[in-house]
């Protein structure tokens, strides 16, 4: 079961954020994904409050600068940023001073520097999501017996699990990652990325996600053969409003780009842009293997694969159009 909640109170203050800049409110609420014993795709849809919102007064690569705000005191040293444009471009931040940011990768931006808005949030981390205690519940073990957070890297993954506290060996109870010394409760995760939750034991578990919802397109790149990704939106978000389809390869069920959406631990629905064929009589549009009829308004799950079965390609995810009224 996923039940979803949020609304569009203006929650967050204007005190709250960094100063000479214009107040930036976005609803709030929660979702719940039930994980069961096996492998779960999931995505946490929600984000962090913004903690600066502004507009640029210069950029040169990927240098940008907003003499307007001081970073040094909005943001803090020991924690990771990102950086979210309103045409969907975003990074992570680096490195920053008092009127600069430095991101990870070079981004697609206005020309006129002032056109080009942004917020500034914290990029959640195992304990922000999970609880450093592991308030969520997940089987504490070691790598072998405790229930795995696959987090993907790449073409690879992290594996993080809760360690249990074994004070023969001197292991304190704590997030770890596989092949990783010492506490990792403070790891990011990016919050594009989708996840696989390994659930060791039989039953259910219902993990709880907070936070604040984007409002904004979301440029993401399909550069591993299989990527996983969060839905991002929490709400209304389809194989048809998604973006997707700019991105994607056209073909059939084997050519095409295939969106895996998954039903259940290991099963899912793979949907697919079908490239029009008039001699067949089909028609350009998303279609699920096995099912007839246009499949547009098949509903993302909150974690989702893509299988390019193309090049790397990029795109910009989209918001279902009723978030402008939010």
């Amino acid at each position: 079961m996923k039940s979803l909640l949020f609304g569009a109170g203006a929650l967050v203050a204007t005190a709250g954020l960094a100063s000479a800049q214009t107040a930036f409110t976005t609803p709030v609420g929660y979702h719940t994904e039930t994980v069961s014993q096996g492998f779960n795709v999931i995505g946490v849809n929600l984000v962090d409050a913004p903690l600066v919102s502004s507009a640029l007064t210069g950029a040169a690569g990927a240098t940008l600068t907003d003499a307007n705000v001081d970073f040094t005191t909005a943001l803090a040293d020991g924690s990771l940023y990102s950086i979210e444009f309103a045409n969907g471009a975003w990074s992570t931040i680096t490195e920053f001073t008092a009127n600069s940011v430095t991101t990870a990768d070079a981004l697609t931006l206005e020309a006129d520097p002032t056109a080009n808005s942004y917020v500034v949030r914290k990029v959640r981390t195992l304990g922000d999501y999970f609880g450093a205690d592991n308030s969520a519940g997940f089987k504490a073990g070691d790598a072998n017996t405790g229930d795995i957070l696959w987090i993907p890297n790449g073409e690879a993954f992290d594996k993080a699990f809760y360690a249990e506290a074994d004070p023969v060996f001197g292991i304190a109870a704590g997030w770890q990652l596989v092949g990783v010394n010492g506490d990792q409760a403070n790891f990011p995760i990016p919050f594009t990325k989708g996840l696989i939750v390994q659930k060791q034991d039989a039953g259910d578990l219902e993990l709880t996600f907070t936070g604040h919802v984007k409002l904004t397109p979301t440029t993401i790149t399909a550069d591993a053969p299989f990527t996983y990704l969060s839905r991002i939106y929490p709400a209304g978000a389809t194989l048809g409003n998604s973006g997707l389809a700019a991105g994607v390869t056209e073909g059939d069920a084997n050519t095409a780009s295939n969106i895996w959406l998954p039903t259940a631990p290991g099963v899912f629905d793979k949907g697919f842009f079908a490239a029009a064929d008039p001699v067949f009589g089909i028609e350009a549009g998303w279609q699920l293997v096995g099912v007839n009829g246009d499949q547009a308004a098949a509903p993302l799950s909150s974690g989702y694969i893509v299988q390019r079965n193309s090049d790397a390609f990029t795109v910009t995810l989209t918001p279902p159009a009723f978030y402008a009224d939010l």
